[in-house]
């Protein structure tokens, strides 16, 4: 059992390249400083297929759980593991959850491998096993870095590919970042220091997406009253739903009104995050493309340091 703290983000086309550049100078650099230490594997590419299960009626989705296995293949061979996460906690993209991880001899699903205490308490693992079936699947290459910063490591991956299911997909192509030892400070400062590569900061994941595409679902936000709103990370999270559902859409008017919107709620905060968030309200009145403004530098960095203010606020 571990505990996954992550942060995801979508990327263009155009910008990965410029971004495994960097990547790849600063593993260098932690080549060279940490080589008395002993080798490591910092850099790793490897080719990833999950299926994603469930039964008919979701009964893992609706107890927030979500199970995989996943063949991975590198250089040394095929790797087999099945993976059950838990729904977690979601902030504005930082989700954090519980994650048992157990290897397979190969690709047949095995829930009697789980520990004690894993599934969900009403759950009957053997009528489970039965009436579990595969879902979806998600394809795609990854390139990992394995990346020293400040008083943590912290692993960056690049993912590319799609989810299939029912002969329909998605593409994937995003950028996690995951705490291998550390704190999630130094995490959200390292995005902060990626943000120049225009990366989006996004609060689906994989299996969310799956499922959508399953049943044939559009994306569709949660409508909560703005006058509920009362708290930082409600802000953000309604924030992040409006501002996926824009781009999705392609909707530059509602964009407009809702990043307007945002601003309003943001000042009745009260907040205290340096020039960045001046910067950003300034750039409001010029936004004439949801996909330019929701990938911009500033428009990522000003999340996450609102990210940052609640995991302070976390820890009064």
């Amino acid at each position: 059992m571990s505990n996954e703290i992550e942060l995801k983000f979508q990327i263009n086309q155009a910008d990965i390249a410029e971004l495994q550049l960097y990547l790849n100078q600063w593993v260098c650099c932690d080549e060279a400083e940490f080589s008395s230490q002993g080798s490591r594997t910092l850099v790793n590419q490897l080719n990833l297929i999950n299926t994603y299960y469930d039964s008919e009626d979701y009964f893992l989705r609706h107890n927030g759980c979500g199970l995989r296995v996943r063949i991975s293949e590198d250089a040394n061979g095929k790797h087999f593991e099945m993976t059950l996460k838990s729904k977690g906690k979601s902030v504005g993209g930082l989700h954090e959850r519980i994650e048992f991880n157990e290897s397979l001899p190969d690709d047949k699903l095995d829930l009697s491998v789980l520990p004690k205490g894993a599934l969900p308490a009403n759950c009957d693992i053997k009528l489970l096993q039965q009436e579990i079936i595969p879902l979806f699947t998600t394809n795609f290459k990854r390139q990992t870095w394995l990346i020293s910063f400040a008083n943590s490591e912290i692993e960056v991956a690049l993912d590319q590919g799609q989810i299939t299911s029912n002969r329909k997909l998605i593409p994937i192509q995003e950028i996690e970042l995951e705490i291998k030892q550390g704190n999630k400070l130094d995490l959200i400062n390292f995005a902060i220091e990626l943000s120049r590569f225009h990366l989006h900061l996004f609060s689906q994941s994989k299996a969310s997406r799956g499922y959508r595409l399953l049943n044939n679902l559009s994306f569709t936000p949660t409508m909560i009253s703005v006058t509920k709103l009362n708290d930082l990370s409600s802000v953000l999270d309604f924030w992040q739903q409006h501002e996926e559902y824009a781009l999705e859409n392609n909707d530059l008017t509602y964009y407009q009104q809702l990043v307007t919107q945002i601003n309003e709620m943001l000042i009745s905060q009260n907040l205290s995050i340096g020039p960045e968030f001046h910067h950003w309200q300034t750039a409001i009145p010029y936004i004439d493309s949801v996909e330019n403004f929701a990938y911009s530098e500033i428009n990522t960095k000003v999340k996450l340091m609102l990210i940052t203010e609640i995991n302070k606020a976390d820890k009064k």
